[in-house]
């Protein structure tokens, strides 16, 4: 599958928003089950998406490095053409009402092409932006978070989210000036606080907000949908009978290991229900 990347990957100051992508196969569901327990989200994310790019750019094949160096909203898209092409268009969840007298479960089914965002129209390489506190000015210089940023935050992030949030928005900031030209070395807290919202406009298929209404009180609320957290659920769940799955197709099929491992999931599924439906005729 060929896709555009909302934001596009910056390679020797040019911009390429061109991706191929194959569909998860046995192996790499076999190796997040191995890595589940060795690497963070973020590193499995970087892992699964270097592991099914066939193409990046001009790029081929995809380095680690590479695939994480594409920014959160690329992340999050390619993760969902790659859920799409793996799995399927239609995805079932189930939420709770937030609200404290209710708690109603309610089940949600989300189609990929209504989360996929178009390609941005303006996008850099780098950003500027000029934040105002008190009639003082500050001009400041930017990227966009990324994986790399992602994976550094990962860890502190399981003891400490503001000290991990704190620590994504420095990785992100290249410099501060205020209006008389003076350099600042630390990021002042109106910027912290006013920067988030500016790079999320500028990258909004990163945090993609669901507004749901709950059916049994009516209660309206926001939702957001992280679709690698989602997505890796999935394959977790999958690849727990990974090998089950081997087991019993190469005992009935008689396929080796590699041609089963080489199946997209939902390929080896298709089997496996011809199979459980033949075995239940035979019983009968």
């Amino acid at each position: 599958m060929t896709i555009k990347l909302p934001g596009g990957f910056w390679l020797d100051g040019m911009r390429h928003e061109e991706a191929v992508l194959r569909p998860v196969d046995g192996d790499d569901e076999a190796f997040l089950l191995e890595t589940s327990e060795a690497l963070l989200p973020a590193q499995r994310t970087t892992a699964l998406l270097a592991r099914c790019l066939t193409r990046l750019g001009p790029l081929s094949p995809v380095a680690t490095e590479a695939a994480a160096s594409l920014t959160v909203g690329d992340r999050e898209a390619l993760l969902l053409h790659l859920r799409r092409l793996s799995l399927g268009e239609c995805l079932l969840c189930v939420l709770s009402c937030p609200d404290p007298h209710c708690g109603e479960k309610m089940d949600l089914d989300l189609q990929v092409s209504d989360l996929l965002l178009p390609p941005y129209l303006h996008t850099r390489e780098r950003y500027e932006t000029m934040i105002t506190e008190n009639g003082s000015n500050y001009s400041v210089c930017f990227r966009l978070s990324t994986g790399v940023h992602q994976e550094e935050a990962a860890a502190l992030a399981r003891s400490d989210p503001q000290a991990a949030a704190d620590l994504l928005l420095r990785r992100c900031v290249e410099n501060v000036v205020t209006e008389d030209g003076q350099r600042v070395e630390d990021v002042p807290p109106v910027i912290s606080d006013q920067l988030p919202s500016v790079m999320a406009e500028l990258d909004p298929q990163a945090e993609l907000m669901l507004t749901l209404t709950c059916p049994a009180c009516d209660h309206s609320f926001s939702a957001l949908f992280d679709a690698a957290a989602y997505f890796l659920q999935e394959l977790d769940d999958r690849a727990k009978h990974i090998y089950g799955d081997v087991h019993l197709l190469a005992l009935y099929y008689h396929w080796s290991e590699a041609e089963i491992m080489d199946m997209t999931p939902r390929k080896r599924r298709l089997y496996l229900d011809l199979l459980a439906h033949a075995l239940t005729e035979g019983r009968s």
